[in-house]
């Protein structure tokens, strides 16, 4: 029996329930296909959401419509805005999570998802246009070995077949998933869960270039054999800001409060009709703990490197540089007398406590001999040890900047199959390759592009597709020039209207935002209004040591001093960087034009007229999708750049030509 549906989603992790979640909410018949449907949303590594740069992509995908801001708020057990010693651009909210409650949550939200179907099973083929894709080339008939067109569906490990119009990979560390521990090797992508063979070949066979990267945890212990008194407390926010703008909302009141009146009995009735946005997270909050290591554990790790897969030659595969392994960390930093780790609870109701910062595939007696070296983990009991893990992935410069593959119409590809690494950047991609499968179906085309001035997800997918990396790649506010625009407290303003536009973001969210931003609208006309010692309110806020509570207590403003104190830094934010945006708008202008002419998908580069070799290889390469996009590309420079500009537009003015311009 084959059954149909319009998008079939292979893989349970973060890329693959936001993907299910948006297909499936813009009404495609989805399929979300799973090793093993329990562990469907399954933190695998650190047990926690956002942090620097990843904190402002999780309240992007909340503001377009998405899941993990909603599972984190619900979750959450410690909420955290690091950065805060810097300005607002720069902050970004963090929560250590309940990992099986998250879990559980991102489960049951899927299960209110209309059109979603969740198997049991593991791909082992992908069926595309001309046949299956493990069809041997060297015995096969002449008119099967070109490069097939359009995916049509896949085939399970039981021989299952599902058809399908879209099929969305989101397979995490499984592909031929190898895990190390010393010289102890175990096929699977997480303790106690299978590798996924097949899918590897079939790509592989399909054209697609495949490489190997390895990524690492850190050992598991139990928490009553740890003497949290020799280490520093790390508290939560007293005031936590949530993840999701649903939350932030909260039962907002209508914004038109008669503002303008100074008697004592309507300031009271403008008290009482504040807006209540004020939250508090539904699990009890817990401590995570800072220690160091020594000089001591510093000498067993090198005493023992020859024992480290990753120095022994056992593995070979390029790991993430910014989260390296404590092997790595003594390496690289000779120097460093010690190294932080934090001692973090994996949940409310399991003993476990994750040792962050000392990542290690080790041996298990040596990881036994540095943690135990470590003030208050004397007598530690270990769960789990840690372990590295290699696995295959897909060069991004084979998708387009809509997640979709250039090789196979209809596949798209999101997470660490892209090369990249983390929760938040899996979730993106997922998002982004659900919205944009969703469209295809509907009308043909998958259109949806982010750029980089309207969210750190454009950043993400435009650094992917024209400067792929060659180690997982993961975001930092430093990778986006636009971050004055792209702040944590701003995502829905720059994104929610957008997932209203393209259907996900539903009647109830949608009308909580225009109350909100009615209500920052009101606000701010008021303090264009008011005066302080004969100057402007909105000039006074501009200045960094003048907060907007300190003037709503001057000026004895109801209105203001009725703000909740998340909505008044909200709206002190905006007023403060008012004038740094209008500069960066400029910048942004002044290359909106190079980001909106599209080349076509068709286009060859061979025929550009005076283009360099370099150029011709990279363009032809990349195919990027703007001429923004194709200056971005490394070793393209703003002279081949013209030369492009000058082609495209001769064939774009071409009578009966192709001008499908969608990447």
């Amino acid at each position: 029996m084959i059954s149909d549906y319009d998008i079939i989603v292979i893989g349970g992790g973060h890329a693959g329930a936001e993907a299910a979640w948006a297909a499936s909410r813009l009404g495609a018949k989805t399929a979300l296909i799973s090793l093993d449907p329990t562990r469907i949303g399954a933190m695998s590594c650190n047990p926690a959401i956002g942090g620097l740069a990843k904190g402002q992509m999780v309240r992007e995908i909340d503001a377009l419509g998405g899941l993990m801001g909603i599972a984190t708020d619900n979750t959450g057990i410690q909420f955290r805005m690091l950065n805060r010693s810097k300005g607002p651009a720069v902050w970004g909210p963090r929560a250590q999570a309940d990992k099986y409650k998250y879990a559980a949550e991102v489960q049951r939200l899927l299960a209110t998802c209309p059109n979603l179907t969740v198997i049991a099973g593991e791909v082992a083929e992908l069926i595309v246009e001309g046949g299956l894709c493990n069809v041997d080339k060297k015995d096969a008939p002449q008119s099967t070995i070109h490069p097939p067109q359009s995916i049509r569906g896949v085939t399970l490990t039981t021989g299952t077949h599902l058809r399908c119009r879209a099929a969305i990979v989101t397979t995490g560390t499984f592909l031929r998933a190898l895990m190390h521990t010393g010289e102890q090797k175990t096929e699977g992508g997480r303790v106690g869960e299978q590798a996924a063979k097949g899918l590897s070949g079939c790509l592989t066979s399909l054209g697609f270039e495949v490489g190997r990267l390895k990524t690492g945890t850190p050992p598991r212990l139990h928490r009553d054999s740890i003497d949290f008194t020799k280490f520093e407390p790390q508290v939560g926010d007293e005031s936590p800001i949530p993840f999701s703008y649903l939350n932030e909302y909260g039962d907002l009141q209508s914004p038109i409060c008669n503002l303008q009146s100074t008697d004592a009995a309507s300031r009271l009735q403008i008290a009482n009709c504040k807006s209540q946005i004020s939250w508090n997270p539904p699990l009890p909050q817990v401590n995570c703990y800072l220690g160091n290591t020594n000089q001591k554990i510093h000498e067993i790790i090198r005493a023992n490197l020859h024992r480290a897969p990753m120095y022994s030659g056992q593995i070979q595969s390029t790991g993430p540089r910014y989260c390296p392994s404590i092997e790595d960390k003594v390496v690289r930093f000779a120097d460093k007398e010690s190294h932080h780790l934090f001692l973090e609870p994996e949940g409310l109701d399991t003993p476990e406590i994750y040792v962050n910062g000392i990542s290690t595939s080790l041996p298990a007696d040596v990881q036994e001999q540095i943690v135990r070296l470590i003030p208050g983990l004397e007598n530690a009991k270990f769960i789990r040890f840690g372990y590295a893990v290699e696995y295959d992935m897909v060069w991004p410069s084979q998708i387009r900047s809509t997640m979709e593959t250039k090789r196979v119409s209809g596949l798209f590809l999101a997470g660490q199959i892209n090369d990249t690494s983390g929760y938040e950047e899996a979730a993106a991609q997922g998002q982004l390759a659900g919205i944009n499968a969703a469209r295809l179906v509907a009308t043909g085309t998958a259109d949806f592009v982010l750029r980089r001035d309207q969210a750190y997800m454009g950043v993400l997918v435009d650094d992917l597709v024209t400067k792929p990396p060659i180690e997982p790649y993961r975001m930092f506010t430093s990778r986006a020039e636009h971050r004055l625009h792209l702040r944590s407290d701003n995502a829905d303003e720059r994104l929610t209207p957008i997932g209203r536009e393209i259907g996900l973001v539903d009647d109830a969210r949608w009308a909580a935002f225009q109350k909100q931003k009615e209500t920052v609208d009101e606000i701010t006309g008021l303090l264009q209004q008011l005066k302080l010692d004969g100057v402007p309110v909105v000039d006074l806020l501009r200045r960094p040591e003048v907060t907007l509570a300190d003037t709503a207590k001057e000026l004895q403003s109801a209105p203001l001093m009725a703000l909740d104190p998340l909505m008044a830094s909200k709206i002190e934010t905006k007023i403060k960087y008012a004038g740094y945006i209008a500069r960066q708008d400029k910048a942004i202008e002044r290359f909106a034009k190079m980001e909106t002419k599209l080349i076509p998908t068709d286009f060859n580069y061979a025929r550009v007229t005076g283009l360099r070799n370099e150029a011709l290889q990279k363009l032809t390469k990349f195919t990027p999708r703007s001429l923004g996009q194709a200056l971005r590309i490394s070793g393209i420079t703003p002279a081949d750049v013209t030369l492009l500009a000058i082609a495209v537009d001769r064939k774009q003015n071409r009578p009966q030509m192709n001008t499908d311009t969608h990447r």
